[in-house]
């Protein structure tokens, strides 16, 4: 199958006088060699052809001889150019029955592959039947082989085993009357520890439950403390929006640059107000993870710690706020100097 043609005349032109200069004859294989084996092997040979027509006919034209009749250089020309053409043919005659000698040896050497091939697959699938029949009947003589030696030790391994448990419930049989008085006496021992590790226990726990009594009532009164603040600022940051977006409303008539600037402020505004809200969830969330604390103090010890940890949880947070609410009062006081300042710009 001829291949698609990936080449230019003026590509195997080149190649062709880069061959004729380095002394070689510009054959189909060095050119095609040349051209990395691309392109279409009829076009290759027939953009040759071409190229020594043209190349031909370019020289005839271009030959002078001064001092010589042109009669005579006329005939020197078309007996040059019969001899030039019939090179030409002669080559193309060569070219084509050799081309046709080694087409016909490679469908021989197809042939012959493709039949060594299918012997090759014949004998590939007889040896995989003989390789298959040959471990089937491995496998069988190993599982056999195994099959008596694990009976043989198995019925030794019951006779050593039998012996064993009969030398073990002997043995069981002996301790099994000093055990039960031990765990009698062992019994009674642990009973009475319990008792006495119920009573400090719970004598522990009533001091614990009231102490964290005291503790989750002075936290509510921190978190209501620092909700009220939380409300006056958010009041107080709401009033000075309005009267901001109406201060804004005025100066979008004045200019463009004064616009920009008020947005920005209003933006600062809207994530002071985002912050805040995520302050009262923060509230929130700790004053339910404090009431978890609490039940969970009437169960374990271990909780007692945990709510003193979560107060004082509680207390960064609440400190945490004040200074991000602190910042965000700073960054409103720029936002309102910054809008006086525009104020006082000329429209």
């Amino acid at each position: 199958m001829a291949r698609s043609s990936s080449v230019t005349f003026e590509a195997v032109e080149q190649i062709c006088f880069q061959l004729l200069s380095q002394g070689e004859n510009p054959s189909f294989n060095l050119v095609y060699s040349e051209l990395g084996n691309k392109g279409s092997s009829e076009i290759v040979q027939r953009y040759i052809d071409q190229w020594r027509r043209e190349t031909g006919t370019a020289f005839f034209r271009q030959r002078s001889m001064p001092g010589m009749p042109d009669e005579l250089v006329a005939s020197a020309d078309s007996f040059m150019a019969r001899i030039w053409s019939l090179c030409l043919q002669h080559s193309d005659q060569i070219f084509a029955q050799r081309r046709q000698e080694l087409e016909q040896e490679q469908q021989s050497y197809r042939a012959s592959l493709q039949a060594a091939g299918e012997r090759i697959q014949e004998l590939e699938a007889l040896l995989a039947q003989a390789t298959t029949r040959v471990e089937q009947l491995s496998v069988g003589i190993e599982a056999r082989d195994a099959s008596i030696n694990d009976l043989r030790n198995q019925a030794m391994e019951f006779l050593r085993q039998r012996e064993g448990l009969e030398t073990r419930i002997k043995l069981l049989e002996d301790t099994a009357e000093s055990r039960e008085q031990k765990f009698a006496l062992e019994t009674e021992r642990l009973t009475r520890l319990l008792q006495t590790d119920r009573d400090r226990y719970s004598a522990s726990l009533k001091e614990e439950q009231e102490r964290a009594g005291a503790e989750r009532e002075q936290l509510l009164k921190q978190i209501d403390l620092v909700r009220q603040e939380k409300v006056a600022d958010l009041m107080n940051m709401r009033q000075q929006l309005a009267n901001r977006e109406e201060r804004e409303t005025r100066l979008r008539e004045q200019t463009e640059e004064a616009k920009a600037a008020l947005r920005e402020a209003v933006s600062k505004t809207r994530q002071i107000e985002t912050s805040l809200a995520a302050s009262e969830g923060r509230i929130e969330r700790l004053q339910a993870q404090l009431k978890v604390a609490s039940d969970a103090a009437h169960g374990k010890e271990s909780a007692v710690a945990a709510a003193e940890a979560r107060a004082r949880a509680v207390e960064d947070v609440r400190l945490a706020e004040t200074v991000r609410a602190q910042r965000a009062e700073t960054a409103l006081a720029e936002a309102l100097a910054e809008l006086a300042h525009l104020k006082r710009q000329p429209a």
